[in-house]
């Protein structure tokens, strides 16, 4: 049964989720409070060694002052330079393996695409019936369908950054190890292409009921709505997406970043 979305001070959002708002707002705390504290114990674990010249271990927060300082420790600019150059367009891999580039590329602004889209769709949810006359949801309504297109394109990345993922780990030289130690875990893989598969095919659930653009989820056609492969897309996404990524390998997303910047990068 389709509710009517969350009342916030006389506004109603979450009346446009395919799901009922209240398994996603669980969803949406419990990963948030496993990702917080999976950095906690992360820095909380780099903060442990006794830095030269200390006499106690930094701890978590002081890892964390530690790594902020010495990423602009050559000024603002060069982090910057070292942001764009070597974590976002990642120049050193682009150098040591053109494959290996373009495999990441995909995935990283696949997966960073579709956050960045996820968040800009959160935000219009709350802003379209707090302020956006006659203050309803059909700001949000608008903002998600034009996000639909860019949607599919950083989908469509992370399919094929997945692939070359697979390919190379199945058929890379048994010598080429370094290659093979490159590429990200089979548990990463099979999630990723959970998370892209259940997604497009959610899309095309909604494509045969006749649902050819967002609205109110009281309209959507029977049947539709909660319907089990579009929830679990949505649940599995949070969970493995936000809440595991401090556990796993999948952190290297973070921690590679973060290591060239306290370097600053270079050639």
């Amino acid at each position: 049964m389709a509710t009517e979305g969350l009342t916030i001070l006389g506004k109603t959002v979450f009346d446009t989720l395919f799901i009922d708002w209240r398994i996603m707002v669980i969803a949406a705390i419990i990963s948030i409070i496993l990702f917080i504290v999976g950095i906690y114990i992360q820095l909380d674990k780099w903060g442990r060694g006794i830095p030269e010249g200390a006499t106690k271990p930094y701890g978590a927060w002081g890892a964390l002052s530690m790594i902020i300082s010495s990423i602009f420790s050559k000024g603002i600019g060069h982090a910057f330079e070292v942001l764009v150059l070597d974590v976002l367009f990642q120049r050193r891999t682009y150098r040591r393996r053109k494959l290996e580039w373009l495999m990441h590329i995909l995935i990283f602004w696949g997966w960073i695409g579709l956050l960045i889209l996820t968040i800009v769709a959160a935000a219009a949810e709350f802003y379209g019936p707090f302020f956006v006359p006659p203050y309803n949801s059909g700001f949000f309504i608008g903002v998600w369908n034009s996000l639909e297109l860019p949607n599919n394109i950083f989908g469509w990345m992370l399919v094929i950054g997945i692939a070359i993922a697979i390919v190379r780990r199945l058929f890379s030289k048994a010598k080429d190890v370094q290659a093979r130690n490159a590429d990200i875990d089979w548990i990463l893989i099979i999630g990723l292409l959970i998370v892209v598969i259940t997604g497009f095919y959610a899309q095309d659930i909604r494509v045969a009921a006749g649902v050819v653009e967002r609205g109110l989820s009281k309209d959507y056609t029977p049947g539709f709505f909660d319907n089990i492969t579009v929830l679990f897309h949505e649940v599995f996404t949070l969970l493995f997406c936000v809440a595991y990524l401090p556990y796993s390998k999948y952190f290297h997303m973070i921690t590679a970043p973060l290591t060239i910047l306290v370097n600053h990068g270079g050639e």
